[in-house]
């Protein structure tokens, strides 16, 4: 616990002649990244007059969250006067923000104008897979059994709701969280290799829409017509008992926006990998790297959210399996690389 501590709690920050350079080269990567606005937005006239709004939204709620973490660290150290100067990592916080703002809505750009183009040839593929796994049975047939009631449902359905704001302010939690420099910049990298390997070039190779779009973008599919079919019945018992499932209400969204060639700030149809379970799993390695019971609560949130994205259709079980693995993969490269 003494060195869990260190993470989070110091006297004041040690001097690190790398840290200029560090911040310099990663803020000069999200400016490149920014370079591509402009190129998509030359390809595609799809794009024409929401760039500009879509970065500015992101940027602004980049902004905010970047407070919000700022407001905590600074009740934190009046809370405990002497042991922590967040004021010593504005610089940081500044970088997390501009990763947050920049990376997201490029991610968007790329999703909702690019990848389309790929189309989604690997479902049959996948669903074959999750088929052979289970012995004969798709793999929300497997959840369905054990978890098919609505309080479950709901659940899985809450996890998947607060990913988004972890997700987003994981960048500015981890500076204020690590006083250690290395670690610091190792998993603020992670969590931008992670949105460009796994959710870009990885999504873009395994071009696949999921079990919930499979009768709509791909072919006829009975399993995964039932899988609608069972959903449909969970939200209804849930809508009248005065809830709901978001989830359900959010895939129709998507899918309207894709048949109408709108652009949204949050939009996209994409399943292999899961990005929800490859930053579940980088959430993990974070908890344990703070103290082993928050990484072991962590590590269970990310079977949660593996479950829950095979029970609430948004993806076959291989996608959470290699999303997963591949987050597991960048976060070892990510150790050689640091201590070369």
């Amino acid at each position: 616990m003494a060195t869990a501590a260190h993470h989070i709690f110091e006297r004041r920050e040690k001097p690190h002649g790398d840290q200029r350079f560090t911040a310099l080269a990663i803020a000069s990567f999200c400016l490149t990244l920014m370079c591509l606005v402009a190129l998509v937005k030359a390809l595609s006239g799809e794009t024409s007059g929401v760039v500009g709004p879509v970065l500015a939204s992101y940027a602004m709620v980049s902004l905010w969250a970047g407070l919000i973490v700022c407001g905590v660290a600074q009740a934190i150290a009046i809370l405990t006067p002497g042991r922590w100067r967040p004021d010593l990592r504005a610089g940081w916080l500044v970088l997390a923000m501009l990763l947050s703002g920049v990376t997201l809505p490029l991610f968007q750009i790329f999703k909702q104008v690019i990848l389309p183009t790929r189309g989604f040839p690997l479902d049959p593929l996948l669903a074959r897979a999750d088929n052979i796994l289970f012995f004969g049975h798709d793999a929300w047939e497997v959840t369905h059994a054990v978890f098919g009631n609505v309080g479950m449902t709901r659940l899985f359905d809450a996890a998947y709701a607060i990913w988004l704001p972890m997700m987003f302010l994981f960048p500015a939690v981890i500076v204020m969280a690590f006083a250690d420099l290395k670690m610091r910049a190792r998993l603020m990298a992670c969590w931008l290799a992670a949105w460009i390997l796994i959710a870009s070039l990885a999504a873009w190779i395994f071009g696949s829409a999921g079990p919930c779009y499979y009768n709509a973008l791909v072919g006829p599919h009975a399993g995964f017509q039932n899988l609608n079919a069972h959903l449909t019945a969970i939200s209804a018992t849930a809508q009248a008992n005065g809830q709901g499932i978001a989830a359900l209400e959010f895939q129709d969204m998507l899918l309207r926006q894709m048949y109408g060639g709108s652009f949204v700030s949050a939009g996209g149809i994409s399943a292999m990998p899961s990005m929800h379970v490859a930053m579940a799993t980088l959430f993990a390695i974070t908890g344990f790297r703070i103290a082993r019971p928050l990484g072991w609560v962590l590590a269970a949130y990310a079977v949660t959210i593996w479950i829950g994205s095979v029970h609430l259709g948004w993806h076959y079980a291989v996608d959470g399996l290699v999303g997963a693995a591949m987050m597991a993969a960048i976060w070892r490269t990510s150790v050689i690389i640091s201590h070369r």
